[in-house]
């Protein structure tokens, strides 16, 4: 077959120029209204039926010969005839005056296949057009449609910027107010500072002033009391802004959630009024970006004025805080002191105190005398004219020699008790003898990781605790790892409360040479650790990276050297997530102190 369109094909190409318009351009055969009728396929290419039928047709396809265009037929009969190419024998014959005596034709006669030709061409022209018109009507209609939604969108966009624009400049002018705020607020806090270095230098001045005043100089030690009670009061007003620093620190350190209360309409269309944000309020520039951490500054700052303004807990610890300051009343001794000749005051040695003399008597008086001591070390006294008081004779030595000034014994310091809590694991490695390793932990830092901590050193009732458990991985002057009560392999292990792992909180406290802290078991989605009973003691120098938040919750106070040694046992590697220490170091006991 595919030879015989190849031969068809050459012979259409040769004879191209002497063909006719009615003849077949595969077969040259003249078209009829039989086998040879002319059939039109969708490329307007016309050939005869036979052509068609037997080098075109195949599997419910034709393929063109001129240009392999395929046209989707079920049968070659369901073809058009082209119109344009009439059989001959459906022609009507020649009138009479048109043909050649020899019965051969005069000339070529054609006929039109259109009575249109015959009618008015305005009627065609009009027809023409309705078909137009109707045929762009849809064409007309989206046009429309398209230029209508435009305008919409334009006008619905005019207005959301117009209102963002304003919207914009109003959080422009709120920032530019509030970059003042924090100017005012920033030039308030450089000058308190540099008030406070001052009064440093006072209170360190009157300190030593007060080491070296005599005990019986009253006057310098009320000058003294007076300058100390001045400092007092302005420190009061620190003592409010220590305590709203630790409020703001304390803030830094959570997590807050944003949900939405009252949820639009079109939020609840969009399936998002439940949506949260967790966000914490501990940011940097550094790693964060602008809008985050001003977004956690205003949140700190809303807190912060919100807990300090009606929280009444927070207002009694600046009156816990005064109630501890010193406030007993000073003795006033000048009834019974009287000074005829002020003595230089090493305060402030410009200003003379003269005391009047009382008339009574009964009064203890006291004179003041200016004592110069000579070369060899004697005193030589200037007194007054008035009697020798009691306390001038009481002063007096048997064997004068040089002045003895008495001094007012200055109290010792004394270092304060923590009141942190303290747990103890008693230790022993294989038979050796037992030791004790004491850890100060920080409820104030961590109070979720302390109180499960505490709660397994004392051990739970269904026997859950450290007591018992051991020692199953080391690593040379590095680290501990333990609280596997289960397993004792870093497989196993269970928090104190009723779930497995808890959250726990966001810790700054560092990882430092003795700390302890937990082992993370599950990471959530916001980056936050949940422990179990796991820990992890820090024993020698770190070079790690350092974290803004750790899992430390205290540190080593007692037997550190001993866990130094037990880091230096060798550990086994059971699977790829356990391990085992060559020598057992068992935790016999735990507890609180």
């Amino acid at each position: 077959q595919a030879y015989n369109c190849l031969i068809h094909f050459y012979k259409r190409i040769i004879t191209m120029s002497s063909l006719a318009l009615d003849i077949c351009n595969s077969c040259f055969m003249l078209y009829n209204s039989t086998d040879h009728a002319p059939l039109i396929l969708s490329c307007y290419h016309t050939y005869c039926r036979t052509c068609v039928d037997t080098f075109m047709f195949l599997n419910q396809q034709i393929t063109c010969l001129s240009c392999s265009k395929v046209t989707q037929a079920t049968s070659v009969s369901s073809l058009p005839q082209n119109p344009y190419l009439q059989p001959r024998d459906s022609i009507s014959p020649l009138p009479p005056y048109l043909r050649k005596p020899s019965g051969s034709t005069v000339e070529d006669v054609y006929y039109s296949d259109s009575d249109e030709e015959k009618s008015n061409s305005g009627v065609s022209e009009e027809l023409k057009r309705n078909l137009i018109i109707n045929s762009q009507k849809n064409n007309i209609n989206l046009i429309s449609e398209i230029l209508d939604t435009n305008m919409q969108s334009i006008q619905k966009s005019k207005s959301t910027r117009k209102i963002k624009n304003e919207t914009l400049n109003e959080t422009l002018s709120a920032v530019e107010r509030l970059k003042i705020k924090l100017e005012n607020d920033i030039k308030n806090n450089k000058k308190q500072a540099k008030i406070l270095i001052e009064i440093e230098k006072k209170s360190i001045t009157l300190s030593q002033q007060f080491t070296e005043v005599d005990g019986t100089d009253y006057n310098s030690i009320k000058f003294i009391y007076q300058e100390g009670s001045k400092i007092q009061k302005i420190l009061k007003a620190e003592v409010d802004v220590s305590n709203v620093h630790m409020l703001e620190r304390a803030i830094c350190q959570s997590t807050v959630k944003i949900n939405f209360d009252k949820a639009d309409k079109f939020l609840t269309d969009l399936k998002a009024e439940n949506d949260q944000i967790y966000m914490k309020l501990s940011t940097s520039l550094e790693n964060d970006s602008e809008l985050i951490f001003l977004s956690t500054f205003m949140l700190k700052s809303l807190f912060t004025d919100k807990i300090a303004t009606h929280n009444k807990c927070f207002k009694n610890l600046s009156e816990i805080e005064y109630d501890h300051m010193p406030s007993r009343q000073f003795e006033d001794l000048s009834k019974f002191v009287d000074v005829t000749e002020a003595k230089s005051n090493p305060i402030h040695s410009e200003v003379k105190v003269d005391m009047p003399i009382s008339a009574k008597s009964s009064q203890w008086n006291v004179v003041s005398s200016k004592i110069n001591n000579n070369v060899a070390g004697q005193a030589t006294k200037t007194v007054s004219g008035k009697p020798v008081s009691f306390s001038d004779m009481a002063k007096k030595q048997a064997n004068p020699a040089a002045a003895v000034v008495k001094r007012i014994p200055f109290p010792e310091k004394t270092i304060g008790q923590t009141n942190r809590p303290h747990c103890f694991f008693k230790m022993q490695v294989d038979n050796q003898p037992p030791f004790r390793v004491v850890f100060e932990l920080r409820p104030d830092m961590a109070p979720k990781m302390v109180e499960n901590f505490v709660k397994l050193c004392k051990g739970l009732p269904n026997g859950k605790g450290y007591k018992g458990s051991k020692i199953y991985r080391a690593k040379d002057d590095d680290h501990l790892l333990g609280g596997d009560f289960e397993n004792n392999d870093g497989t196993g292990g269970h928090s104190a409360s009723e779930e497995r792992y808890v959250l726990a909180e966001q810790c700054p406290l560092r990882d430092h040479k003795g700390a302890i802290r937990m082992r993370g078991q599950e990471r959530t989605m916001d980056g936050r650790c949940k422990i179990g009973s796991q820990f992890m003691i820090w024993v020698g120098d770190l070079e790690y990276k350092e974290y803004r938040f750790t899992l430390v919750f205290g540190k080593v106070v007692e037997g550190f050297d001993q866990l130094q040694e037990i880091s230096r046992i060798k550990a086994v590697q059971k699977s790829p997530t356990s391990w085992v220490l060559r020598q057992t170091v068992n935790v016999i006991d735990s507890g609180v102190l």
